[in-house]
């Protein structure tokens, strides 16, 4: 006979189960985009952070966006424009569609009139 009890006998039946599910969720995804302005002016290029985060209610990533100012700070988070409601698969396809729709946005701001 063992000198050690049955140590699984004594763990409580919830051990290894999520306990709190509606407070768990998904961690956010961020990346630091820097886009130059065709002019190569240093002073107008422009850094965003962009951030994946998860829906569960609607199961699916959004993407969120902040600009970076003159002091090198990021300003309040917001929806991307343009894809407001708009839902991902995965966090790698919401940050590049958003990526992709910020630098459509500053190329638009230098097509000529």
């Amino acid at each position: 006979m063992s000198k050690h009890p049955d140590l699984n006998a004594s763990l409580p039946e919830t051990r290894g189960k999520l306990l709190r599910p509606q407070v768990w969720r998904r961690p956010d995804r961020h990346i630091t985009v820097a886009i130059s302005h065709a002019s190569d002016d240093p002073g107008r290029h422009r850094a965003f952070q962009i951030r994946a985060s998860f829906d569960p209610e609607r199961e699916g990533w959004q993407a969120y966006v902040s600009p970076q100012n003159n002091n090198e700070q990021f300003g309040e988070w917001s929806m991307l424009l343009g894809v407001q409601g708009q839902l991902f698969p995965t966090p790698a396809a919401c940050l590049g569609h958003a990526t992709t729709v910020l630098i459509a946005a500053f190329d638009s701001e230098l097509a000529p009139d």
